[in-house]
């Protein structure tokens, strides 16, 4: 309930005020004789109302009302023996809220103490709002301000000064924008009655261009002037990540499809080769039919290798370091490399006559290589004369140092990446290896290709640093420790183009008679193995998927099950599990055309790679038989 203070030297009068007032119910009443006894209360309790007589316009209580106004924010009702011009100006400061003549009826007191407490409470109600509005408006987390209709900033939160900088760097809200028809924009939207809501990017005022979602609306100040209200939500970090999340689902679709690719072509390719033993060991010394074959199988290499560097360029692959000899690994990414730069650019390769063997993840040095000169033929684009060249060499390290790293004393396989492009400033140099960090302009690069090179080092075990010159160029080395007492790994991929008629007469009595389930959603590769193992002697059956061949099993066994992994609908290797429970096949030998480590197979079963030569095929099957039957 509302309180009121009575001040009134009449006792008589005083109790008749207070009664009539709290009979109303208006309000609850304390009485004071004078403002000494007063003043000490208004400190102590909150009364929303001021009940005064000032009698023949006393000058003190006239002072005594206005300091309470002024003091304590308490609205008056004036009660007087007469009314009189001069008193009225007198009381102005102290605002009353009415005034009484003396003699006054109960109903005149009642309604100016109701009309009073209402307009009390009105006020209260319009500071609460404003408070709420500024504590909304100051402490808010996103970046507001009001401007006027030409842009004049009037007022700004805490949010706006840390993220677009303190008032004496921006004074006009059209400084942020980057065109100039946005704020035109925005008042012809406010003008229709519409709240302008848009993404946008902010211009660079000291803090950093910024990706904000803007609000402009309406707004009614103190003063009752139609302002223009502006909310800035940033959303440049999620922006960037939604860009690097699409990003990196175009990639991952790029691979997905490189990787099909790859898989249709290495079945054409294990036709081709299947088809062209056929012919050689039909066409018997013929040489010029030998020659001919000898063509064709070269072309059908280079393919080959063409299939696993696009499977390496643009699928993940999981860590498999073994012993390399780099320079086989560069020569081999290099062809691939000079599809990727633009004819104007030179690039070379310059390789030592000894091996350079380390320890390393084949596919991690080609990633390493592509980032690197990718980065070159960036920062060729207006080079005179653009270069790049790569050079492997070996290095005797006692302590260099690499970037912020230390390359420990020992033996090294260095490879130099150079460019005689822009080139980078010093104060650029030491965060070059950050995650996200680029120089180059919007949507020209992710500041990831660095980062990457440096973490796939790290996995490897090697050091990167960088030199570079402004205006000259830019040198990348990358020390790889040189493996010890180690022999180079010939493994390959894909087996050897090679006659057969050794083959088959050396694996004939392990394969003759012996019954081969053929499994593959290629009828050309179907066909290619069929033909293959059956001029060994083997009886074979053919299915394209594995429906096909569980109907074929329920009336058959067989000592082996030639499978692709990848078939439509089951899979390989979930048909072998279900053929592993009952005795219709002795053993199991997979194909495939894509990379087997991404297929989920385990490390020990035998797999034969795509695109594979009738000897390969012949031989390995031979070796699967055998472990079956132990």
């Amino acid at each position: 309930m509302p309180k009121i203070a009575v001040l009134e030297a009449d006792a008589v009068i005083a109790l008749d005020i207070a009664k009539s007032i709290e009979q109303a119910n208006l309000a609850s009443v304390d009485v004071f004789e004078s403002f000494g006894a007063l003043e000490p209360e208004l400190t102590e309790q909150h009364f929303n109302l001021l009940v005064i007589d000032i009698g023949d316009n006393r000058e003190e209580d006239i002072q005594t009302a206005t300091r309470v106004y002024r003091d304590f924010g308490i609205h008056c009702i004036v009660i007087s023996d007469h009314i009189a011009s001069a008193s009225l100006v007198k009381l102005r400061e102290a605002e009353p809220l009415g005034m009484l003549v003396k003699p006054f009826s109960s109903r005149e007191l009642i309604a100016n103490v109701e009309t009073g407490l209402y307009r009390v409470s009105m006020e209260q109600k319009l500071r609460d709002s404003e408070r709420r509005y500024r504590n909304l408006f100051a402490y808010s987390l996103s970046a507001r301000c009001i401007s006027a209709f030409d842009g004049a900033i009037l007022e700004r939160n805490n949010a706006f000064e840390t993220q677009f900088g303190l008032p004496q760097k921006i004074r006009n809200i059209q400084e942020l924008f980057t065109e100039e028809s946005i704020w035109n924009r925005v008042l012809d939207s406010l003008e229709k009655g519409q709240v302008l809501q848009e993404e946008l990017r902010t211009r660079d005022s000291g803090e950093g261009a910024r990706d904000v979602l803007s609000s402009f609306s309406y707004f009614q100040d103190e003063q009752n002037e139609t302002r223009v209200l502006c909310e800035f939500i940033d959303i440049t970090e999620s922006k960037r990540l939604r860009d690097e999340l699409f990003q990196s689902q175009k990639l991952e679709a790029i691979g997905r499809l490189a990787g099909g690719v790859a898989h249709d072509l290495n079945n054409f390719l294990t036709s081709m080769i299947g088809s062209l033993e056929m012919i050689r060991l039909d066409a018997g010394t013929s040489k010029e039919i030998s020659e001919d074959i000898a063509g064709m199988e070269h072309v059908i290499q280079k393919t080959s290798a063409l299939t696993r560097q696009l499977l390496g360029f643009s699928r993940r692959k999981s860590f498999s370091p073994a012993v390399l000899d780099l320079r086989e690994v560069l020569s081999d990414s290099y062809k691939m490399l000079k599809r990727l730069i633009p004819e104007k650019i030179y690039i070379s390769l310059s390789l030592p006559d000894s091996p350079c063997p380390v320890i390393a993840d084949a596919g991690h040095i080609e990633q390493i290589l592509l980032n690197l000169v990718v980065n070159a033929r960036d920062a060729l684009e207006t080079a005179d004369n653009p270069h790049i060249s790569i050079l492997l060499s070996h290095t005797a390290v006692k302590r260099e140092k690499a970037g912020k790293s230390l390359v420990p004393e020992g033996n090294y396989a260095l490879i130099e990446v150079k460019d005689n492009g822009i080139g980078i400033e010093p104060a650029v140099m030491e965060k070059i290896f950050e995650p996200f960090f680029t120089t180059k302009g919007e949507g020209k690069g992710t500041g990831l290709g660095l980062s990457i090179v440096s973490s796939l080092l790290d996995l490897n075990g090697g050091y990167i640093g960088a030199e570079s010159t402004p205006g000259a160029g830019t040198t990348f080395r990358i020390w790889l420790p040189l493996a010890k007492g180690s022999q180079t790994s010939e493994v390959s991929e894909a087996s050897s183009v090679l006659p057969t008629e050794n083959i088959y007469n050396h694996y004939a009595s392990e394969l003759k008679g012996k019954r081969i389930l053929i499994v593959d959603d290629d009828e050309s590769v179907l066909a290619t193995c069929k033909r293959t193992l059956e001029r060994a002697g083997c009886l074979t059956e053919t299915c394209v998927n594995a429906g096909e061949a569980l109907l074929l099993l329920e009336h058959h066994t067989f000592d082996l099950l030639l499978v692709d992994i990848v078939l439509p609908g089951v899979y390989g290797t979930e048909l072998w599990q279900r053929l592993k429970k009952g005795n219709s096949v002795v053993s199991c030998l997979y194909m495939t055309g894509y990379e087997p480590h991404s297929l989920g197979v385990e490390a020990e079963e035998p797999i034969l790679l795509k695109p594979f030569a009738p000897a390969a095929l012949i031989e390995a099957c031979a070796k699967a038989i055998k472990r079956g039957r132990a």
